[in-house]
């Protein structure tokens, strides 16, 4: 079988984007088949903030990244990646046009390596004046653009359906408008599992769980893959954090959600807060591990949802979610500037009391937050908090009283089929699968601890380049 491609590749994310860019400038001819239509592509580099995790110490960089990774990521794959985020920055420069700007530096500054990360933005000077300026949406144009300038074949609305195997090597793909195969083989490049509901109920450690990426991501390439004997690794990471989920239309859209200024606080479904909030408030990746805990005794997660209460100080300062990110960006929900549409819509609870508000927004002890709110604000007139938030963080709360539930999602899931440092899949026995290699979020290189904002699309541009040349150089 021959269609005359070198390389296929499934999907068109920031993975598939660069892994087509790096085949095509070494000399391949590569087609990549996108299951959504041109006019309603929504990949999860173009939801994202558009940061990519950098570093200048390979490493040092992959010392960080084992620290992070909890032993989930074997060394080789760490240090494959380091290497490529040396100099990923002067790579996307030079490849599709993207500066970035220094912005920010390593989610966990304790860890041996941190110092060598660094998270870069597109436009980073412009975002002070527009939030969305450098945003992914931003970033991710200018890699398909890129893509678009090699001439490189793009078959819109053509998702992939079986992994075609002949003479034991993966050959190419099965798709509803035919085979399309390649000599050097297939990459996936499909994303992740965060629209499969049985996927995350199986593998993530807690449900529900919610996702504001790309919902096309339902875990194709997951399913081709195992069907051809690939191996999973670490099926129960995912890049986490609070976020809102909410009804519309029938059915419900994601949004990473900003519960900042203070005041704030979060309870679960009891009226309980359980963890420092200032984690969510800075849009770390922690606190999402604090909404994962199961009684056992009455058979729940009592965290999820959990319940954020704020009052007029947070509403007057704009939407509680980021519009340059997720939903927004990308036409599929338009947020009303002063919240008013999302307290109609019954998004936002809203009350005299807390427990009003809750009770609006179906909380089932909505009592509890009376008792919640009151323990706060004598916290608050203390200075002194039993969970550990800093004295700065804790501003009381005033009547009227707003309530939002708050689950546990994030970007993306990060599990998948288990790859080797070159991004070749591997069987259960640790033996490549010929022909079929990975990037991005399905088996992304992530373990316990997120290493920095960007991380995602980082490891997707790095292990997309090596994918590619893995692939070519094979014979």
């Amino acid at each position: 079988m021959s269609d005359g491609y070198d390389l296929v590749i499934v999907g068109l994310g920031g993975a598939g984007a660069a892994t087509a860019i790096a085949a095509h400038d070494a000399g391949a001819r590569v087609v990549v088949l996108e299951k959504q239509p041109e006019h309603a592509h929504t990949p999860s580099t173009r939801m994202s903030g558009g940061l990519v995790m950098l570093a200048d110490d390979a490493p040092a960089a992959a010392r960080y990244l084992d620290a992070c990774s909890g032993g989930m990521i074997p060394p080789p794959v760490n240090a494959a990646w380091s290497e490529r985020a040396v100099d990923l920055a002067a790579w996307l420069a030079d490849t599709a046009g993207v500066a970035l700007s220094p912005i920010g530096t390593a989610e966990h500054p304790g860890l041996p390596g941190a110092s060598t990360i660094s998270v870069g933005q597109p436009g980073a000077a412009a975002r002070r004046l527009d939030p969305g300026a450098g945003s992914g949406d931003t970033l991710f144009a200018a890699l398909l653009a890129a893509v678009h300038r090699r001439g490189v074949e793009v078959r819109w609305s053509s998702p992939a359906t079986r992994l075609l195997v002949e003479d034991g090597r993966v050959a190419g793909v099965r798709t509803a408008a035919g085979d399309v195969t390649g000599r050097h083989g297939v990459v996936l490049c499909s994303g992740g599992y965060e629209f499969d509901e049985r996927a995350k109920q199986d593998h993530l450690r807690a449900y529900p769980v919610h996702f504001y990426g790309n919902p096309g991501n339902t875990g194709d390439g997951l399913r081709m893959a195992q069907a051809v004997g690939a191996d999973l690794w670490h099926m129960n990471q995912m890049v986490g954090r609070a976020i809102g989920h909410f009804p519309l239309d029938g059915g419900w859209l994601d949004f990473i959600i900003d519960i900042d200024p203070p005041g704030y606080l979060i309870t679960d479904r009891h009226g309980r807060r359980y963890a420092d909030e200032t984690m969510q408030a800075k849009l770390l990746h922690g606190y999402y591990y604090e909404m994962l805990h199961y009684d056992y005794e009455s058979g729940s997660y009592p965290r999820i949802p959990s319940y954020w209460v704020f009052d007029e100080r947070r509403l007057a300062k704009g939407p509680l979610t980021l519009t340059h990110i997720g939903a927004c960006r990308v036409g599929l929900y338009d947020w009303s500037p002063d919240n008013a549409a999302e307290i109609e819509r019954g998004w936002i609870g809203t009350g005299a009391t807390p427990a009003e508000a809750g009770a609006a927004v179906g909380m089932p002890e909505p009592a509890s937050l009376d008792r919640a709110v009151a323990d706060y604000d004598a916290a608050c007139a203390a200075g002194s908090d039993p969970l550990g938030r800093a004295p700065e963080t804790l501003v009381p709360l005033a009547p009227p009283y707003y309530c939002v539930p708050l689950y546990p999602g994030g970007s993306n899931t990060s599990g998948g089929p288990r790859r080797d440092a070159g991004a070749r899949v591997l069987d259960p026995y640790g033996e490549v699968i010929p022909g079929l290699l990975a990037a991005g979020e399905l088996g992304q290189p992530i373990g316990m601890l997120y290493p920095a904002d960007g991380a995602n699309l980082s490891e997707a541009f790095c292990f997309g380049r090596i994918a590619a040349e893995t692939a070519l150089g094979s014979p």
